[in-house]
C-alpha cells in the first residue's frame, strides 16, 4: 500500500524481529527506506537484511541502547512490549511502560516521530459490551497485558500533551498470520489437543487483522502528517466469526472440528485457574485466562471507519489469501517456531 506523503527516515523500528515488526521492516525494505532495528545481543537478524539496516544491539530497558537506536532517526515505530496474556507482571511494566518511556525520552530529544504500537486491549472489558471505536473509553482490564498497554497509552499522551513529542496510536485487533503465537500457534495446540478452543459456539465476530495489513496501517501512521495527534483502529473489517477461523484452522491442520465451553463455565474456570496459580506460584500458562477470554469470548466490533476515511487505508491481503499463507507456513519442513 503506498502514500503520496513518504516516511522521514531513517525509521527506528523496535521489536523488529518479531511477528508484526519483522514484516514492517521487510515492507520498509520494499520502499528502500533506510531503517535501524534494535535488537537483543545474539538475537537471530534475517540474513537478507544485513547489509540493509543498521542493528543497534541492546535491550528496550537500557537507556544507552535506546539513545544509541534512536539517535539520527526521524520516525520511530515502537513495537516492543510483553504480549502475552500471563506472566510476571514486573516485567510487563519493566519492558512495556519503562521501555517506552526510554524510548519517548529520546523521540522528544531527537524531534521523531512516534508510532506507537498499541492494542485492543486497552478497551479492556468494553469489547465484550460494545463496539469500539476509537473514542471509546479505557474499560476495565483483565490482566498485565492490558494493564500495561493502558498505561503505556497513557504515558504516551502526556508526552504528547506535555513535552511535544509527534505521535500516532495504532491499536492493532487480533493479528494473525504465519508465526503469529496467540492467533495461531496457540490456536494451533488447543485444535490438536482436543481441548475447547470457543467460547458459546464462538459464534461471534474474531476481529481478525492479517499481518501485513497492519504494517502497511504502521507505515501509513507514520506517514500522514494528518495522522498526527491521533488513533486508529487496526483491524480487516471481516465477517469471520472465530468458529469459521478455527474450524478453518483445523481443516488445515487435518484435525476434527473445534470444540466448545459455555461462557459461565469458561469465566469460572479463568477466575479459579488464575487465583490458584497466583496462589502457588506457578508461572505456567493457565489454560484458559480472563485476558484471552476477553477477546474470544467476545464479539470483537473493532470499526476501521477513522482510518479509511482520514488515510483512504484498505486492507490489501484479504481472509482466503490469508489462510492460504498459513497452509504454505503449517507445511513448511521443518515448521517454522513462534515469535
Amino acid at each position: 500500500m503506498t502514500s503520496p506523503e513518504k516516511i522521514a527516515q531513517p525509521v527506528l523500528v523496535t521489536g523488529a524481529t518479531g511477528f508484526i515488526g519483522s514484516r514492517v521492516v521487510q515492507k520498509l525494505l520494499q520502499n528502500e527506506t533506510a531503517v535501524k532495528i534494535l535488537a537483543l545481543p545474539g538475537e537471530a537478524v534475517p540474513a537478507a537484511w544485513a547489509e540493509k539496516i543498521e542493528i543497534v544491539r541492546g535491550s528496550i530497558s537500557d537507556p544507552r541502547a535506546v539513545e544509541k537506536a534512536a539517535n539520527g532517526a526521524k520516525t520511530i515505530i515502537h513495537l516492543v512490549a510483553i504480549v502475552t496474556d500471563w506472566g510476571d507482571e514486573k516485567e510487563y511494566w519493566e519492558f512495556t511502560v519503562e521501555g517506552s518511556r526510554l524510548i519517548f525520552d529520546e523521540a522528544v530529544k531527537q524531534n521523531a516521530r512516534i508510532v506507537l504500537a498499541s492494542s485492543i486491549a486497552v478497551y479492556g472489558d468494553n469489547i465484550y459490551r460494545q463496539a469500539c471505536p476509537e473514542d471509546t473509553p479505557y474499560g476495565n482490564t483483565l490482566g498485565p497485558y492490558s494493564r500495561t498497554k493502558q498505561a503505556q497509552e497513557k504515558l504516551a499522551w502526556n508526552y504528547y500533551r506535555n513535552k511535544g513529542m509527534k505521535l500516532t496510536v495504532v491499536r492493532p485487533a487480533n493479528v494473525y498470520g504465519p508465526r503469529s503465537g496467540p492467533w495461531l500457534h496457540d490456536v494451533v495446540n488447543v485444535l490438536r489437543s482436543g481441548s475447547p478452543g470457543l467460547i458459546s459456539g464462538g459464534q461471534m465476530n474474531a476481529g481478525l487483522a492479517y499481518v501485513d495489513n497492519v504494517a502497511d496501517i504502521l507505515i501509513l501512521a507514520g506517514t500522514f502528517k494528518k495522522a498526527l495527534g491521533n488513533v486508529y483502529n487496526a483491524c480487516d473489517g471481516l465477517d469471520v466469526t472465530w468458529k469459521r477461523y478455527f474450524t478453518d484452522i483445523a481443516n488445515i491442520i487435518g484435525v476434527g472440528n473445534p470444540k466448545s465451553l459455555p461462557r459461565p463455565l469458561a469465566v469460572l474456570g479463568a477466575y479459579l485457574l488464575e487465583g490458584i496459580y497466583k496462589l502457588l506460584g506457578i508461572k505456567k500458562r493457565p489454560l484458559i485466562t480472563r485476558e484471552a477470554l476477553n477477546l474470544v469470548g467476545s464479539d470483537n466490533r473493532i470499526p476501521i471507519d477513522k482510518i479509511r476515511r482520514e488515510l483512504g487505508y484498505e486492507p490489501v491481503i484479504s481472509y482466503a489469501e490469508g489462510l492460504k499463507h498459513i497452509r504454505e507456513y503449517l507445511h513448511q519442513d521443518p515448521p517454522c517456531k513462534k515469535t
